[in-house]
């Protein structure tokens, strides 16, 4: 009976300090990139869609591929204006991922540099002309 009981009491003990023991923290908040994306339409937006959310959506569902499931993406709004006298639209953006640098999610998005991404809203293709962070 004396062994089973300290059996008992050993194994609660064990199981109470995995309970208090603090999980390891991954996830790096380092301060976010502000960012300028210049980008080109595959033809005229909708007019009734609201490019900012487009925006939101894209650079924070794209940022996501790069980082593990269940990481947070601390993107700000999007800032949109355009388009300018070429047709040009120019994004204003801070980017950031509790699992990324700062410096290795600007090296996601200025990579996007040539790349092509759907608007979800606007019904056009967008691609990245230039990224800067």
């Amino acid at each position: 009976m004396l062994f089973k009981l300290s059996s008992v009491i050993t194994t609660a003990l064990a199981a109470a300090s995995l309970v208090t023991t603090s999980a390891v923290n991954l996830e790096r908040r380092d301060t976010p990139a502000s960012c300028t994306f210049v980008v080109s339409p595959s033809g005229t937006p909708d007019p009734s869609a609201e490019l900012f959310s487009e925006w939101n959506y894209i650079l924070g569902r794209n940022l996501a591929n790069f980082v593990p499931n269940g990481s947070i993406i601390r993107n700000g709004n999007s800032t949109v204006t355009g388009p300018d006298g070429t047709g040009l639209y120019t994004i204003a953006q801070t980017i950031s991922a509790d699992a990324l640098t700062t410096a290795e999610a600007v090296a996601v998005v200025t990579g996007w540099v040539g790349t092509t991404f759907d608007g979800p809203w606007s019904g056009v293709t967008w691609t990245f002309q230039t990224v800067t962070c």
